[in-house]
């Protein structure tokens, strides 16, 4: 006779009382954690930055792609690429990389208004993608469904941000402290009520088990006595829980309007948003690395000319090439904070192994602000989904696959369709209208 049908059975019912979620070191408490935690999970995180890769060269025609962010390639689809100026700041994470060409926002016109259609739909109605995928595939704690940090963006309080509710536009949150605080903090707040409120959830459990010892004796018993004690000791743990799997950050509180501290901001961000993904607290966040046309000043690239001058080649080609490979060198930065954590649902392997990054921006390039050839990068192991070539990274021209026609010649991709894409990758489908096909090629369980 199993003295509860199966241990399983045993699992399920403390996972139904909330359970697992993170306890405190007790041996039944790992168990319960190592024991159901075991299927990937994926994650996918945005990394927006403003105002363009420089996808255009610095001289010559408009819209002509030959500029400093796409890969000089051998073919429309290879392995065999040799990266840019801007993407070679990505180099360390090559092999697991797909460069994407050939894609449109909304009409690719539209300049700084970009921001209201990147990761949304074509008409600029609907939810971004990040919070549609939020709600479809969210983490442990429901009121994260989907991070939002902005690291400097709209501090100027120009509120131009990339993500969406429906036709509500959300705030990130500015700071990364205050972030840190209302994940963590949020969380810990929400745990406690939770287990005040579920704590009668545990009677059923207490009730099988009595009822069981009074019909059995001998070992048999003795095994219920210890399910009885070990599901005790949970409720213990439970009182006195610390809602996290992750150590503390050590973050200092910096003005964040300040171009003094502003890669220590940056920097906060990421590990605020890499330890949020690492705890399992959320599988979806957005970074919005400042806003389309930004004021704040990189210092490490120039002290008296913006990003945004910057970008529109006003002060020259030096500070043009080196503040979008800060950008770029950001969005690395933040895949070695991803690359710290270890997976909070397969034991024994790495966050980014589980994870999708994409790069990407409001408009393609800033100095005749279009939306065109937008820089579309995909990295991380993404669960194994995403097809990013056999240990070389690939190069990707999915202009065949064109859907939206432009006065340059041809049909480009339509960017919903990559939401699309990704959506169905992660089991969910976009409510956008028009056409949101997937596009072959990116996803093996994608077709």
């Amino acid at each position: 006779m199993d003295i509860l049908k199966s241990r399983r059975r045993f699992l399920m019912q403390l996972a139904a009382a909330g359970t697992m979620l993170p306890l405190s070191s007790s041996g039944l408490a790992q168990y319960l954690l190592q024991g159901q935690r075991q299927a990937p999970r994926l994650k996918v995180v945005f990394f927006i930055v403003p105002d363009g890769l420089a996808v255009d060269a610095y001289s010559g025609p408009e819209h002509n792609g030959k500029g400093l962010w796409f890969p000089q390639a051998a073919s429309d689809d290879t392995a065999d690429f040799e990266l840019n100026v801007v993407s070679q700041e990505l180099a360390a994470y090559r092999q697991q990389s797909l460069y994407l060409q050939g894609i449109i926002v909304a009409s690719g016109t539209g300049g700084h208004a970009g921001w209201q259609y990147a990761l949304r739909d074509s008409n600029g109605q609907m939810s971004s993608i990040d919070k549609i995928l939020g709600d479809a595939i969210p983490g442990t704690q429901p009121i994260h469904r989907s991070l939002f940090a902005g690291p400097h963006a709209g501090i100027d309080g120009t509120p131009w941000y990339v993500s969406w509710d429906g036709n509500k536009i959300r705030a990130p949150q500015q700071n990364p402290v205050r972030l840190y605080e209302s994940v963590f903090g949020a969380t810990a707040r929400e745990v406690r009520d939770r287990q005040s409120r579920n704590a009668h959830v545990f009677d059923p459990i207490r009730a099988d088990i009595a009822a069981l010892s009074g019909r059995v004796a001998g070992a048999q018993r003795e095994k219920l006595v210890t399910h009885l004690d070990a599901l005790e000791q949970v409720a213990k743990d439970l009182e006195g829980a610390v809602p996290s799997v992750c150590e503390p950050l050590a973050l200092e509180d910096h003005p964040i309007s300040s171009a003094q501290y502003r890669n220590q901001v940056q920097a906060s961000h990421h590990k605020v948003v890499a330890a949020a993904l690492g705890c399992g607290v959320t599988r979806v966040a957005t970074v919005q690395v400042g806003r389309s046309a930004e004021s704040l000043n990189i210092l490490d690239v120039s002290a008296s000319t913006n990003p945004h001058d910057c970008a529109h080649r006003y002060a020259g080609e030096e500070v043009w090439r080196g503040s979008r490979q800060w950008y770029a060198r950001q969005a690395k930065l933040f895949m070695d904070e991803l690359a710290r954590y270890d997976d909070p649902d397969v034991p024994g392997e790495n966050l980014l192994k589980h994870t999708l990054v994409v790069l990407t921006s409001e408009m393609a390039d800033g100095a005749p602000e279009h939306m065109l050839n937008m820089p579309i990068l995909l990295m991380g192991g993404a669960s194994g989904l995403l097809r990013s070539g056999s240990g070389n990274g690939r190069y990707f021209n999915i202009k065949s696959q064109g859907d939206r026609p432009h006065w340059t010649g041809g049909k480009y991709v339509d960017m919903q369709r990559i939401w699309s894409t990704i959506a169905q990758a992660a089991g969910t489908s976009v409510p956008y209208a028009g056409d949101v096909s997937a596009v072959t090629g990116i996803f093996s369980n994608v077709t």
